[in-house]
């Protein structure tokens, strides 16, 4: 025999001997069961290489594109990165109110023809989006209480040269000049990289959203499962890390340090974190208030953005391939809620999960889903009242894999908002008869 025959047949034994080793870690592995170690020497302590800002927390969500009487739809979060990176170098008139209250005159104001507008899935504060990306938007002639404005949309109007800041439910309108580099904006929008959706031309059912015009197919993923270590969750949280203490005598692992306390609970692997903000700021938002928790996360539970809020509770979420992730038992999630004072202290809760997804295990596998219209004459026939659909989004639900406790897919479906609770497409068609009757 041949020595490079030889050398070759001890190549093909390795593969094969690391093949095996690597299908025992991922399916077999006990190092996969439900655990949590105390140990601060883990080998698992991976703390958060640097924090995250808030542009890239709050990015919006998604860019629609209106052009030749299309319009397209993309949750590409490089392509709203670049997008938003060029208008950080516009220029900016005066910032003005143009429609207050107005339903009609909302209707009209916002059609848009030619350009492209920038959306969040939940209110944001137009101060704090100036603020995020650092832009030099000229307030002076609006009202000072007006810097608290709520939008879901930004409009930046080609064939006007103007932008908007869109509030649906007061039908709020804030429009300014602004001077833009479209050259640069049209090259971004027209690159080959991009996968667009195409929506329909027709009014929605939903005023807040555009729908999809057809069926769409999106892929489904698979991810290596990760446990967090404790270490991550305590820094970020606590005021003063560095003296907290654990209580060894309960079933739950507890710390606790000064007024604050956080649990593990073993079984679900949920984080519950219990205390109050360092400071009273004046004009301080959930936004501003709930970020440098998340901030301090880093990239360690994947790529975190603002998705959701409710009064004085925010929803933080992880994000794949543009698309929100919904999971049981705060999996995916960040919820925190910022309220309540008790001795000239604000009170903060947050509650996520130690468990987050890290490696991609590559599948060509795809999903068909219905179309917007769809599902929501789907809703109807079982009795919902459209009234009450706020949203009707595509997220990636997480399903644990019966075999193995180190593999999860993520399936894409539909969400509904309904009553402000969210749903996936499919539970909400069970609830539904329960939920219309109560």
């Amino acid at each position: 025999m041949r020595i490079s025959e030889k050398v070759v047949r001890v190549g093909l034994i390795l593969m094969v001997a690391l093949s095996l080793y690597f299908s025992y870690a991922i399916w077999l592995s006990p190092a996969g069961k439900s655990s949590i170690s105390v140990d601060e020497t883990n080998t698992q302590m991976i703390e958060s290489q640097s924090n995250r800002k808030t542009s890239e927390v709050f990015l919006p969500l998604h860019v629609t594109w209106h052009h030749s009487g299309t319009i397209q739809e993309t949750n590409s979060e490089n392509l709203v990165y670049r997008l938003q990176l060029i208008i950080d170098k516009a220029r900016f008139g005066k910032l003005s109110e143009v429609v207050s209250g107005d339903e009609s005159q909302f209707e009209q104001v916002k059609n848009l023809t030619s350009g492209f507008e920038l959306a969040y899935n939940a209110p944001f504060l137009l101060r704090e989006y100036k603020e995020a990306f650092d832009l030099d938007v000229d307030v002076s002639n609006l009202a000072k209480e007006s810097e608290n404005m709520y939008f879901t949309r930004i409009q930046f109007d080609q064939e006007n040269k103007k932008i908007r800041f869109l509030n649906y439910s007061n039908h709020l309108v804030y429009e300014a000049n602004i001077s833009l580099n479209w050259e640069d904006i049209n090259k971004e929008l027209t690159a080959n990289d991009t996968k667009w959706t195409e929506m329909s031309t027709e009014p929605s059912t939903i005023d807040t959203q555009y729908a999809t015009k057809h069926s769409i197919k999106l892929k489904k993923y698979s991810y290596i499962l990760s446990q967090q270590p404790y270490t991550l969750f305590r820094n970020a949280f606590f005021q003063k890390p560095d003296s907290v203490k654990n209580n060894d005598e309960s079933n739950e692992l507890i710390f606790y340090g000064g007024n604050e306390t956080m649990s593990i609970h073993s079984e679900t692997q949920v984080v519950d974190f219990r205390g109050e903000l360092p400071e009273k700021k004046e004009n301080a938002s959930v936004f501003s208030e709930s970020f440098p928790y998340i901030s301090k996360l880093g990239s360690s539970l994947g790529n975190l953005r603002y998705f959701d809020r409710s009064d004085n509770t925010i929803d933080y979420r992880i994000f794949v391939e543009g698309f929100p992730v919904f999971g049981t038992d705060s999996r995916g999630q960040i919820g925190v809620e910022v309220g309540g004072e008790t001795n000239g202290s604000v009170q903060v809760n947050i509650q996520t999960s130690l468990n987050t997804i890290q490696v991609p295990i590559p599948s060509d596998e795809e999903v068909e889903l219905a179309s917007t219209n769809e599902i929501i004459q789907q809703l109807e026939a079982k009795g919902a009242d459209s009234n009450k659909i706020g949203s009707v989004i595509v997220g990636y639900t997480w399903q644990n894999v019966k075999e193995t406790n180190r593999v999860v897919d993520l399936l894409p479906e539909w969400y509904v908002k309904y009553e402000d609770n969210w749903y996936s497409a499919n539970d909400l068609l069970e609830k539904l008869p329960g939920l219309e009757a109560n």
